[in-house]
């Protein structure tokens, strides 16, 4: 046998065998679903990146699991995890209604969500209350499901509520409503991406948020196999990449500013 066939043979082999060790890595690996909807900046269906995403693939690599992202309106992901179709659903503010059907991760980051206004001459007339009821006369937006259902019912406040941000934003440029809360981060990206920015000028938030400084959350079956145990390797794996630097240079990649 020849020196060159020798070596040939050995590259073939030594080839042969990492193929085999990532093969029997990958079956190893465990798959978990996570639903989510499009939720820009964080999350993008039609992107192919975004920043949630790309934290648990970092998550993964930690864990020795791989995270499968599907999108779905916002209550089908919800139904998902309950049927155990998927492991968990973000992100998610906490109530206590969803605490009693659901398990929380630690915060995956902290943003308010103040009131969204718009004034088609550009000033902004400050709208102040100290509690919900106080927007009694006020036309609020607002989406199916979401935190703040509860408590714009109990304060009987005057709600349309649409399907999404954008139709929201939509609505309250239009003047159908006056006031709409999401996350601070994806009111301003939304209404950049829906309007021109003599437009965008026109919009503006009240000074007393909805909802203060919170964490967004993954919310995850209190019944799925393992869920427990689960949930703590990826509460330990995101303290690793918040620690490690990974979080804060994925939030630059991104361009976004959040707390964690």
């Amino acid at each position: 046998m020849t020196f060159f066939r020798k070596v040939w043979l050995t590259a073939a082999f030594l080839l042969l065998a990492q193929t085999q060790i990532q093969a029997r890595a990958s079956e190893t690996t465990e798959t978990l679903v996570i639903v989510t909807n499009d939720y820009p900046p964080y999350t993008h269906a039609t992107a192919r990146e975004s920043f949630l995403p790309d934290l648990f693939r970092a998550i993964g690599k930690e864990m020795n699991v791989r995270f499968e992202f599907h999108f779905r309106p916002w209550k089908r992901g919800e139904q998902d995890v309950e049927n155990l179709e998927a492991w968990g659903t973000l992100p998610y503010r906490w109530s206590e209604e969803r605490d009693r059907k659901f398990n929380f991760s630690d915060p995956l980051y902290i943003e308010d969500s103040p009131f969204f206004a718009y004034n088609a001459q550009g000033a902004k007339p400050a709208i102040r209350y100290e509690t919900l009821a106080d927007l009694h006369s006020y036309r609020l937006g607002g989406i199916q499901g979401y935190y703040y259902q509860p408590w714009y019912e109990e304060a009987g406040l005057n709600v349309e509520y649409a399907l999404s941000e954008e139709q929201n934003f939509k609505m309250l440029q239009l003047g159908r409503i006056d006031l709409f809360s999401t996350a601070r981060s994806v009111g301003w990206h939304v209404i950049r991406s829906l309007f021109p920015p003599e437009e965008v000028e026109k919009f503006y938030t009240l000074e007393k948020p909805l909802l203060p400084g919170a964490g967004l959350f993954l919310m995850t079956s209190k019944d799925y196999p393992n869920g427990t145990e689960l949930l703590e390797r990826f509460n330990a794996a995101l303290a690793k990449v918040k620690k490690n630097g990974t979080f804060e240079s994925l939030m630059n990649r991104h361009e976004l500013s959040v707390n964690y």
